[in-house]
């Protein structure tokens, strides 16, 4: 009898062991991407130890693989926006969605859309969802929480009907190892006003979509763990950190995916309970968090890593088949019709032009944007031919400028990864250049989104071709240009006179954007596109410069004409491939700082606004005068009343 006892007792001792400190807390290994941007094919990058190789969606599937043959059904892929735009596979973003095909084939469970998502407009994204969204295995689940849609619109009305056919959903509840996760997408505010092409499609508040989302998601859903794809951003500026803010003001969110800036977090960011991670850009690494969910609020985080994507990973071959065939597909449909090859060379560089990470961290003009825009310029001659009209300045905005030049050979896909963005009128991709005319006044408003608008947004950078620009730092906002130098025909520089018109050269993004000045400004940048007499451009369309073509006049697209003013540069080693001049190896000169408090400085060239300042601050200074010389003189008679009655 006792001997039976025991056993029992024994296992029972066990089970109740087992019941009373439970199993060991479910893990989640969730992988991570953001701002793919096209980028299907390794890359030439910066790092550490120099330039390097990165990146890769057949590399990037090797990892995946790999870490599903470890963890199983506990894996969660995802990805938070702008997997589009950025290289010449996007061409084929509307006829074959191949950015979507790629990550259905990489079994991606959730992702949201980004700015650029949008760039090929609302019937852009609709006709690419409905190429995926058939596919096999599945398509990958879209999630948009605060994307909305006003009155019915026809600009918007196919992506209406995708969104609930495809479809596109507010939130998702995905199981992973028996785990339930709750994922929400959500547009932050900076990248909302990068997407112009997304009219009339808008995006209300993220924290408040969020807080909706995070309530449905913990009281009707009952989840385990919540996971916000975040295309908004961090940034060292805390005031603009918008990913952040979104931590501090839900905190009941597990972990931020955080998209759009392009932030590489060695480490991430922990605020309370909420994990903020981000991967950088391109496919150059990916993202791994582990994640221990308990039973108590809040969810350890076991480990967090980003992988760099090196040549040493291997290449899945079902990936990389799929993207040679991409590849071969937009040599027939779309390099074909300029006469180029994707891997044709085009020119050559014996040096390295500055890096995005160089040329964001010393904000203002660059080699590489001098090279752009001179390109601009010539190719806008070329273009007119005959008919050519002096264009006085040429602008780029530093967030339009994508990748970098290397030392070595220019292949036509390293140009168009430069100057990769957008789609004009025509539907084709790239942004067409167009020209307009600004008085010398506007001109000036136009040099203070350098002065002032960089300040708070490092993409608005401008890089110019046929302007000397001068300012003061310590000048009010808005007014800190000193003097503008613009060439004229004869190839002199001479000041700008303020009810002159001058021609400006610019990409279709720039001139969409002057409502977007004039709103941040508060309409102290106030600029109205003209035609050469002075009246009023209602469609800044009809400023687009067109260029001959064997099929006829097209379009002049801004990564066209980088190309075309690469080819006609010297061949100075006699190699038979034209090379890039030194002179865009650093910058020349085009912006100088003049800092000074002297009053002769301070004063040159000021409006209103510092004028204005300077008269308040006087009145100021006197109205205090006054009150103090007031105050003054009450206490004096106070104590001379006082000394009367003493006597």
């Amino acid at each position: 009898m006792k001997k039976t006892i025991i056993p029992f007792f024994v296992v029972g001792l066990i089970l109740w062991g087992q019941i009373s400190f439970g199993q060991p807390p479910p893990e989640i290994v969730v992988l991570f991407t953001h701002d793919l941007h096209s980028y299907f094919l390794p890359h030439r990058t910066e790092g550490s130890g120099g330039i390097r190789w990165r990146g890769g969606y057949a590399q990037i599937a090797t990892l995946i693989k790999n870490y599903r043959a470890q963890h199983g059904e506990n894996v969660l892929l995802v990805d938070a926006g702008d997997f589009s735009m950025g290289t010449l596979f996007h061409t084929l973003y509307k006829s074959k969605a191949a950015e979507l095909m790629l990550m259905s084939e990489m079994g991606y469970d959730a992702l949201t859309l980004g700015n650029h998502d949008f760039d090929f407009h609302p019937d852009g994204l609709a006709e690419a969802l409905k190429v995926v969204k058939d596919c096999v295995p599945y398509p990958p689940t879209i999630v948009a929480s605060n994307m909305s849609f006003g009155p019915p619109h026809k600009r918007d009305q196919k992506l209406r009907e995708m969104v609930e056919s495809y479809p596109i959903k507010k939130y998702v509840v995905i199981k992973k190892g028996g785990v339930k996760i709750g994922l929400f997408g959500l547009m932050g505010k900076d990248a909302r006003d990068d997407a112009p092409f997304a009219r009339p499609v808008k995006f209300t508040d993220p924290v408040e979509a969020a807080r909706e989302m995070v309530k449905v998601l913990k009281e009707k859903e009952q989840v385990d763990l919540i996971i916000c794809l975040s295309h908004s951003g961090t940034s060292p500026d805390k005031s603009h950190s918008e990913d952040e803010q979104l931590a501090r003001k839900v905190p009941e969110i597990d972990v931020i995916v955080s998209g759009h800036t392009h932030t590489l977090l060695a480490q991430p960011l922990v605020l309370g309970r909420t994990v903020i991670a981000s991967a950088g850009r391109y496919g150059e690494y990916l993202g791994v968090m582990k994640l221990s969910v308990g039973e108590a609020p809040g969810h350890r985080l076991k480990a967090y890593h980003l992988i760099p994507i090196t040549e040493e990973i291997p290449a899945d071959h079902r990936i990389a088949k799929m993207i040679g065939r991409f590849k071969q597909s937009i040599q027939e449909n779309f390099l074909s019709a300029y006469g180029l090859k994707y891997d044709g060379i085009v020119g050559e560089i014996n040096y390295h032009t500055e890096t995005l990470n160089q040329a964001y961290a010393r904000r203002g003009e660059t080699g590489l944007g001098n090279l752009i825009t001179d390109a601009f310029r010539y190719a806008i001659k070329k273009a007119e031919g005959e008919k050519y009209v002096h264009v006085h300045l040429v602008i780029q905005p530093l967030g339009m400028i994508r990748s970098s030049f290397f030392q070595g050979n220019i292949s036509t896909d390293d140009v168009f990864r430069v100057l990769s963005l957008g789609l004009g009128p025509d539907g084709l991709p790239g942004y067409p250049l167009l020209t307009t005319y600004l008085s010398g006044r506007e001109i000036k408003r136009l040099m203070e989104i350098e002065t002032t608008v960089s300040r708070f947004k490092r993409d608005a950078h401008l890089q110019m071709a046929g302007a000397r620009l001068s300012y003061n730092p310590y000048r009010p906002p808005f007014d800190r240009v000193v003097s503008i130098k613009l060439e004229e025909p004869d190839g002199n520089y001479r000041d700008v006179i303020p009810d002159r018109l001058y021609r400006v050269g610019m990409n279709y993004y720039s001139a969409q954007m002057v409502e977007y000045i004039n709103r941040v400004s508060h309409g102290l940048l106030a600029m109205t596109p003209k035609d050469r007499r002075g009246n009023v451009i209602k469609k800044v369309e009809d400023g687009i410069v067109q260029m001959n073509t064997p099929y006829g006049q097209t379009e002049l697209k801004e990564w066209v004409a980088l190309t075309m003013f690469l080819k006609s540069c010297p061949d100075t080693n006699g190699n038979g491939i034209p090379d890039v001049p030194l002179r865009y190896r650093n910058p020349e000169g085009r912006i100088t700082i003049h800092a000074s408090f002297h009053p002769v400085e301070f004063f040159r060239g000021a409006t209103f606004i510092t004028w204005g300042i300077l008269v308040a601050l006087l009145i100021a200074m006197l109205v205090l005068g006054g009150a103090i010389w007031f105050i003054g003189k009450k206490i004096r008679f106070h104590f001379k009343g006082e000394n009367r009655n003493e006597i």
